[in-house]
């Protein structure tokens, strides 16, 4: 009798751990997955400026063989950042992309603006003065706002912070990777 009363507790306490390991390991996973399905607003905002990028390289394309070296570094350096925040890097380099495109961009529109060759053609004088850094500043800070990062940190705290998420990385559950810091 003995026998089985001791086995009785010991499959009870199996059954229990089971339960709270599947459990934390089910709810932690719902919870990363609403945290990806607002990266879907990022990469949004990310795909507006590598768009942006391309419409600034192609203005800025046609006036390079004008252009000094200072303007063509910035050029590169555009089509550089385009490129990391267009592939597959990692969230990181791409944010850190994403920040450098701000600057490189402001560079690259200052030496534009400035060219005679720009300022003889009207509609690119138009683009380089007035949408192209409209929509770049606009693109930035939408992209700053996303909903991603603060999700991504939120879940991160918590998973660090609980005995659930304690199991669950244990079990497999990784931290979100953010966007920046």
């Amino acid at each position: 009798m003995k026998l089985r009363t001791g086995t009785a507790v010991i499959l009870l306490i199996v059954l229990v751990v089971f339960a709270v390991g599947l459990g934390a390991y089910r709810g932690w996973s719902q919870e990363r997955t609403r945290v990806e399905e607002t990266y879907a607003g990022l990469e949004n905002m990310l795909h507006t400026r590598v768009e942006a990028a391309y419409n600034l390289l192609a203005v800025a394309g046609r006036h390079l063989d004008q252009a000094d070296e200072e303007v063509k570094a910035a050029a590169r350096r555009v089509e550089a950042d385009r490129d990391i925040l267009e592939g597959a890097a990692a969230l990181r380099r791409k944010a850190a992309a994403n920040e450098a495109l701000t600057e490189d961009t402001k560079q690259l529109l200052s030496g534009l603006s400035g060219m005679a060759s720009v300022k003889a053609y009207g509609n690119d004088q138009w683009y380089v003065d007035s949408y192209l850094p409209q929509m770049m500043e606009q693109s930035e800070e939408k992209t700053a706002r996303a909903n991603y990062n603060t999700a991504a940190a939120e879940f991160n705290k918590k998973l660090n912070s609980t005995f659930s998420g304690m199991i669950a990385r244990v079990l497999g559950i990784r931290p979100a990777e953010v966007f920046a810091d």
